[in-house]
């Protein structure tokens, strides 16, 4: 929401959205000091949520140092040094996005220590899929997972997010919670995300909608929940992967203090 006007919040709340869970994010342009990411993270938990609560929606926080900016040295690691005073915050429900955008090992150095920090803290987190060769991603965040460090890490608390077709599978059988983003070009249509819910049901599946500085639509969950009523889509499947999944995954956390 970072990138989005008012006017935005105000259609989404007569869209009847009610709650954002929003994720920390690239910013547009490479970031210059830690003190870009403190005051974003700042801004998020305090002016963001505030700017929600005027027009009716709830607004909670995921703190994290963004895949997209995890290759910076020494940047992202005194980055993650300062991250630790805002964990704590309220409304900070999750580590995320942490995961690969380029996949390589400076972004993966960077996305091993939130997910330490994510286990030491008993937090939710969400793991984000690269843009391009998701398939190799997944394979990179299933090897992580089984490796005995992370064996007993409960997958209950992961999202996996920006799934396609070629990962939807492999998320849901190593029992991960899994997004798929509705984004007009370089991510999944509302015609993708419902082939791929006829296909593997309506399980641990959240649809949600990516709104940055590209072309993007705030209103991507309710125009989905629109298509899937033309198809033919019972109301309790399309409330339950445009509502009731996420507000299951993120009540795990304490600080998720919003109810239906």
């Amino acid at each position: 929401m970072y990138s989005r006007t008012t006017d935005d919040y105000d259609a989404m709340s007569r869209a009847g959205i009610e709650v954002i869970v929003q994720p920390s994010f690239w910013l547009g342009s490479p970031r210059t000091s830690v003190g870009t990411f403190i005051d974003y993270w700042e801004n998020m938990i305090t002016f963001e949520t505030k700017r929600a609560k005027e027009y009716g929606i709830e607004h909670f926080v995921c703190i994290s140092v963004n895949p997209k900016e995890a290759v910076e040295r020494p940047l992202a690691l005194d980055a993650l040094d300062a991250m630790t005073k805002y964990i704590d915050r309220e409304r900070v429900v999750a580590i995320g996005e942490i995961g690969y955008n380029l996949i390589n090992n400076l972004e993966e150095e960077v996305f091993l220590k939130q997910m330490d920090i994510a286990m030491e803290k008993n937090m939710l987190m969400t793991i984000h899929l690269p843009h391009n060769n998701k398939p190799e991603g997944m394979k990179r965040i299933g090897e992580i997972l089984n490796h005995k460090k992370y064996e007993k890490l409960n997958r209950k608390k992961i999202l996996i997010d920006h799934n396609v077709e070629e990962t939807i599978k492999s998320t849901l059988e190593l029992g991960m919670w899994a997004g798929l983003s509705v984004y007009p070009f370089t991510k999944l249509s509302p015609e993708r995300v419902i082939k791929i819910i006829k296909e593997y049901g309506t399980d641990h599946i959240m649809i949600h909608s990516a709104a940055d500085w590209g072309v993007s639509d705030p209103l991507s969950v309710p125009l989905t929940a629109r298509e899937m009523r033309k198809s033919g889509f019972s109301t309790n499947d399309i409330e339950k992967v445009t509502f009731y999944n996420a507000y299951d995954f993120f009540r795990q956390s304490p600080k998720f203090t919003w109810n239906p």
